[in-house]
């Protein structure tokens, strides 16, 4: 029988949590949100939006600044503008602020409570700080919802979402996005290419049947807090923090991919993180013609998957499955044979093996088989085989047109075609 949600937080909470302050508070709100906060402009403020009329936000920010960062002042300008809005401690370390009649603010910093955040552990730290703390506010009655929503400083949600019913079988949510272009510029031309990337992959994951086809962006989601206690919180890693917690979730519960208007994001590059958006649209800036730029994985790496998981039952089935010719059935000789080595290497053969072991019937077995090969082993699977494809391939190769034409109009058009399928609306 599954412990019951409160079983599961509390000793979550007093095994595994990060609390370096406990707030006395008196005030109840119905949802949670968590920001980590380096080095953002005060201006952020005002994107945070509103709940619905008659209900009341709690937003979590966590100011943090890792120790590869120099300046001491990082974080001074929001810091000296909260102190002016009039705002109150209830704990050193903390501040809380109105920032309208239904909407709060409790900033947490990071740096004069524990100094310094570790390198390896950068922004993870941070959102595991506040969420952590949002599941012990939760516990003590202040927050009604069983919900934690996560987003960052350059993204404004759409209010709906945040008092909105989600399936009773969901461990998170992953929500419609959007980034805020000026195509004329490099950086909205870069921005849209790897936006474009980022539904690329997704579609690409939903073409092999993958169930880890949802995006990761820690901007736009939300986690169930039982599900969230139940995998031990948010990973403490400077960047991808977000894929890992919600490559997690997913093995626990449904990942619910909602229709509606999109989460806006500020387009920006930045070097807050050493990979993830910020980076990679940095680095398409820098080639000056992003749209032409190898950037993209190539079809066939999709194919190999498709194969790869459309062979995951008949392998069930046997003691001794001959990977390479069940591929090889599927696919071209070369890129099987590359497939089957690249799935040696993760494993394979010892987790058929362990899953058949200890299964009971062919729908658990499955389910084992997929846990195993999660959303990472199945990016590493999609980077080998990208290496065997010949590296990155540009928009107009995975579009197989020579003709698609590469001017922001046509990428536009590009990319509300693909969110359209999902239901998502282009703001």
């Amino acid at each position: 029988m599954r412990p019951d949600a409160d079983t599961v937080i509390d000793k979550y909470l007093s095994r595994y949590a990060l609390l370096p302050a406990l707030p006395k508070l008196t005030s109840h709100w119905q949802h949670v949100m968590v920001i980590p906060c380096f080095r953002e402009d005060p201006e952020f403020l005002t994107r945070i939006t509103d709940p619905p009329p008659g209900q009341t936000l709690l937003v979590i920010g966590v100011l943090n600044r890792p120790e590869t960062d120099l300046d001491p002042n990082a974080n001074s300008a929001l810091l000296s503008h909260l102190e002016h809005l009039g705002e109150r401690s209830p704990l050193s370390g903390t501040l809380l602020c109105p920032l309208s009649p239904a909407t709060t603010l409790l900033m947490i910093d990071l740096e004069h409570l524990e100094g310094l955040t570790p390198k390896n552990e950068g922004v993870g730290r941070a959102r595991r700080v506040g969420c952590d703390l949002a599941l012990w506010l939760m516990q003590q009655g202040h927050i009604e919802s069983k919900w934690i929503y996560s987003c960052d400083a350059d993204a404004e949600w759409p209010s709906h979402y945040l008092s909105q019913s989600w399936p009773t079988d969901a461990a998170a949510i992953s929500l419609p996005f959007q980034h805020v272009l000026d195509t004329g510029t490099s950086l909205g031309k870069a921005t849209l290419i790897y936006e474009l990337w980022l539904h690329h992959y997704i579609l690409g994951l939903e073409f092999s049947a993958s169930p880890y086809a949802f995006h990761t962006l820690g901007s736009s989601c939300g986690f169930n807090a039982r599900c969230y206690a139940a995998v031990r919180g948010m990973p403490l890693r400077a960047g991808a923090e977000d894929f890992y917690l919600l490559n997690k979730l997913a093995k626990v519960g449904e990942i619910c991919r909602p229709a509606g208007p999109p989460v806006l994001i500020q387009a920006r590059a930045s070097d807050r993180v050493p990979f993830g958006t910020g980076p990679a649209v940095s680095r398409l800036m820098a080639t000056e013609q992003p749209e032409t730029t190898p950037f993209f994985y190539h079809c066939d790496c999709f194919l190999a998957l498709k194969a790869t998981l459309e062979c995951f039952s008949q392998w069930l089935d046997r003691p001794n499955p001959n990977i390479t010719q069940d591929l090889s059935q599927r696919l071209p000789k070369a890129l099987a044979l590359t497939a089957t080595t690249l799935l040696m290497n993760l494993g394979l053969l010892k987790a058929l093996s362990h899953t058949q072991k200890s299964s009971r019937d062919s729908a658990q077995r499955a389910r084992q088989l997929h846990t195993w090969f999660d959303g990472f082993k199945t990016l590493k699977f999609l980077n080998g085989l990208r290496e065997h494809t010949g590296g990155h391939a540009t928009y107009r190769q995975i579009q197989g047109d020579d003709t698609t034409p590469l001017n922001a109009e046509a990428l536009l058009t590009s990319r509300n075609t693909i969110i359209s399928q999902w239901g998502w609306r282009a703001d």
